[in-house]
């Protein structure tokens, strides 16, 4: 009842910004409002969004919409427009039941829209003020103690951008790509995540040279890491698997470890059912960029109101990278492992 309620204030809600855009809408040619032509299953399907975590987001969204745009499209055809991209990455796909509006003009509402969504991403990925919920859950769930998060890279396939760099994007399979790096906790959430590297960028670079490398070097001294494959190096703050377990405790750290580090191989392939536009972008790079933040941004809102999963296919990860780069492996780090290896597995 109270989630009913809940959603009827906020429609509402839309109703009243609905009105108070009223004169804007003949600029757009529809064929029906998509709130109400379609029951929430269909809704999610082609907005990807439940109905209820939309409306939330128009009514965040609408006054920065308005002020950024002064061509009279409502601010809830922006954002449906931009919904409706994300589910299906391509501008000739867009939905037939929705507008008349140019590929230049659609290329910079994506732009635009998107721009404000990536604009919430300290707002919504971050790690919680407490840490000890995160901990507590991966250790149910993996016997791994102290794990504030899961770590690793997903390459978001883009038109190669071309110039002087253009042979960076290139990834392991040939192909042009972004690779993303992204931390999670244990239902998936995003915590933090570095989208600007071109794909033919070694995983581990990507992680020693961020922010949040930083931060958890000075952290150091605490007894929680994230987890990373072993193409990550050996740190104190990040545990890496054993190449060659060689007792019954390293084979349980390892067992551990994998069954830990897996949340975050299926939170990247639950995003790409969510939100099939990270299989493939061709946009302007630093429109892929922004694209890619705000996706993020809305995947955690939508686990945030606890929106339904998305059914979909996704196209086969990109191998990572089986090894660090010669020498980056921390004495410490393997020290702290082995610490942890002798003290919970054995």
């Amino acid at each position: 009842m109270a989630y009913q309620l809940d959603f009827l204030r906020q429609r509402d809600r839309y109703e009243e910004l609905m009105r108070r855009l009223a004169p804007e809408r003949p600029v757009i040619v529809e064929r029906g409002d998509p709130f109400h032509i379609y029951n929430d299953f269909e809704f999610v399907k082609r907005y990807r969004l439940s109905k209820r975590t939309t409306l939330l987001v128009i009514d965040d969204i609408a006054d920065n919409l308005r002020r950024l745009r002064s061509d009279g499209i409502p601010v809830h055809i922006q954002l449906l427009t931009v919904l409706r991209f994300y589910a299906v990455g391509s501008f000739q796909l867009l939905h037939g039941d929705e507008i008349g509006l140019s590929q230049p003009t659609l290329s910079k509402l994506i732009a635009d829209v998107s721009s404000q969504l990536a604009a919430w991403r300290g707002r919504y990925i971050h790690f919680p003020d407490q840490l000890h919920g995160i901990q507590q859950a991966f250790y149910d769930y993996s016997n791994f103690p102290g794990v504030i998060g899961a770590i690793d890279c997903t390459h978001v396939p883009i038109q190669n951008p071309g110039g002087e760099f253009g042979q960076t994007f290139i990834n392991r399979k040939s192909r042009s790509s972004i690779n993303v790096q992204a931390v999670c906790s244990f239902d998936g959430t995003l915590t933090n995540i570095v989208a600007r590297w071109p794909g033919g960028t070694h995983d581990s670079r990507i992680f020693r040279e961020s922010a949040l490398k930083q931060r958890l070097e000075q952290e150091s001294h605490e007894p929680r890491w994230l987890l990373g494959d072993s193409g990550y190096a050996s740190q104190p703050f990040l545990m890496t698997p054993l190449l060659h377990p060689g007792t019954a405790s390293e084979e349980r750290y390892n067992r551990a470890h994998k069954r830990g580090r897996n949340v975050i191989e299926r939170t990247f392939g639950r995003m790409k059912r969510r939100f099939p536009c990270l299989n493939g972008l061709r946009l302007k790079l630093q429109t892929t960029l922004t694209v890619i933040v705000a996706v993020a941004v809305l995947w955690n809102i939508s686990i945030q109101h606890g929106d339904p999963e998305v059914d979909g296919e996704v196209l086969p990860e990109i191998p990572g990278d089986h090894l660090p780069p010669p020498g980056a492996n921390n004495l410490e780090g393997q020290l702290r492992r082995q610490n942890l290896i002798r003290e919970h597995f054995a």
